[in-house]
């Protein structure tokens, strides 16, 4: 047993563990505030439910402004002090939060928290991939997500318990679990930054990212991923008032619908991403889209709550396998020097879906219904997945390695 505890834990750099022991911990504080959220603010702190939708509206917004900056940030100074920077803003505004007396000054901390994020995660990618092999880092986003299902499973529970009893001490839990994260990783996460590569690197890759053309592709990666952020955009915001309209238990379902994909994910991700690594990434990450749109289609129309139940499963085949390969695809497309900015730009199409995707999606809900809401996101990824097979197609004609498998 301590031998294969020795061979797994050589298998990875350490980069990983302290990442995965960070996601499973301030995932477990963070999940333990976001279901009573809106009502915290509405009955502890006090604003119209217009007015606080405005306000969680706040951090996805500020993530698109800031994200670009983070990227290039990251690139500039190095991953190690930007992940500390964007743990340390994020634990500050989230002690601040247990202590916010109104809503705008719970604004203002909230968009800082937002800052924090857009600083943390294209830095907290971009060490992975200059620590890793395309196999490994495929495999560790699978992990890195397992430990977010996890710590998000647990957290609700507590949650429930806090909330009840003392709210504030939710923020205060995260942010002292934020601190130490960036203390875990102050401590044993050495500075990955190409030095000697980004002052010798070749010119196509020193490019400015103002040159659009020199950087299309991972652009064009953006823009195609916008139908899977935008439904899940929805999944977690107007399936809610869909399901409303169609069960009289739909607080019930929510929570099985919840809690059947978390265990799903928890079991069968990285299971799915090892035994797909042979295959090629434009079929897995097609394969995904279609999962989504199937799901989507069920969502539309489905009033067995057995069949909601079983397209979880699909849901998390898809997420597991096209969302990681998509990750490591930037990661391959990225020169060593841009990688902050590429995973910076490529996120960006949560941060817009997120921002704008709730209005769009309850204007068709309120005008039409959510027969014809999921019926709309699942045409869209059924024309994502069509556009994204030929621009993956043009890309493995122009780079026969992308045909492979995440081999090293």
């Amino acid at each position: 047993m301590n031998e294969k505890a020795t061979r797994l834990f050589s298998r990875y750099p350490v980069i990983l563990w302290v990442r995965l022991f960070g996601e499973l911990l301030t995932e477990l504080s963070r999940s333990m505030i976001t279901p009573f959220l809106i009502l915290y603010l509405n009955e502890k702190i006090g604003g119209s439910i217009p007015l606080i939708m405005l306000v969680i509206g706040l951090q996805p917004l500020s993530d698109i402004l800031f994200t670009l900056i983070a990227g290039d940030v990251t690139d500039r100074y190095g991953r190690k002090p930007v992940m500390l920077l964007a743990l340390l803003l994020q634990g500050l505004s989230m002690l601040g939060m247990a202590a916010a007396g109104s809503l705008a000054a719970f604004a203002l901390l909230y968009v800082l928290n937002g800052i924090g994020r857009s600083l943390f995660i294209p830095a907290s990618r971009a060490v992975l991939a200059d620590s890793m092999t395309s196999k490994q880092l495929t495999e560790a986003f699978a992990l890195l997500s397992t430990a977010a299902y996890i710590g998000a499973s647990v957290g609700p529970l507590l949650g429930v318990l806090i909330y009840q009893t003392a709210p504030a001490l939710a923020f205060l839990c995260t942010g002292l679990s934020l601190f130490l994260y960036a203390g875990f990783i102050w401590w044993k996460v050495p500075e990955t930054k190409h030095q000697k590569h980004s002052e010798t690197a070749p010119a196509e890759e020193q490019v400015s990212f103002r040159n659009v053309r020199a950087h299309r592709t991972v652009l064009s990666m953006m823009v195609l991923a916008l139908p899977i952020s935008f439904f899940y955009a929805q999944t977690e915001t107007n399936l809610q008032l869909h399901l409303k309209s169609g069960f009289a238990n739909y607080l019930d379902v929510l929570a099985w619908i919840a809690l059947t994909k978390s265990i799903s994910a928890i079991l069968l991700e990285f299971w799915l991403v090892k035994a797909t690594q042979r295959f090629s990434p434009r079929h897995l990450i097609v394969f995904s889209y279609l999962c989504f749109a199937a799901v989507s289609w069920v969502y539309s129309s489905s009033d067995s709550i057995l069949l909601l139940l079983f397209m979880q499963l699909v849901f998390v085949m898809g997420e597991s396998i096209g969302l990681n390969h998509m990750l490591t695809m930037v990661s391959r497309m990225a020169p060593a020097t841009m990688r902050g900015r590429y995973f910076a730009v490529y996120g960006l199409h949560w941060d817009i879906s997120r921002t704008l995707g709730p209005l769009a999606g309850s204007f068709l809900l309120l005008r039409f219904d959510g027969t014809v809401l999921f019926s709309i996101v699942a045409a869209l990824l059924l024309i994502g997945a069509f556009i994204q097979n030929g621009f993956l197609r043009r890309m493995e004609k122009a780079s026969p390695m992308s045909r492979e498998g995440s081999s090293p």
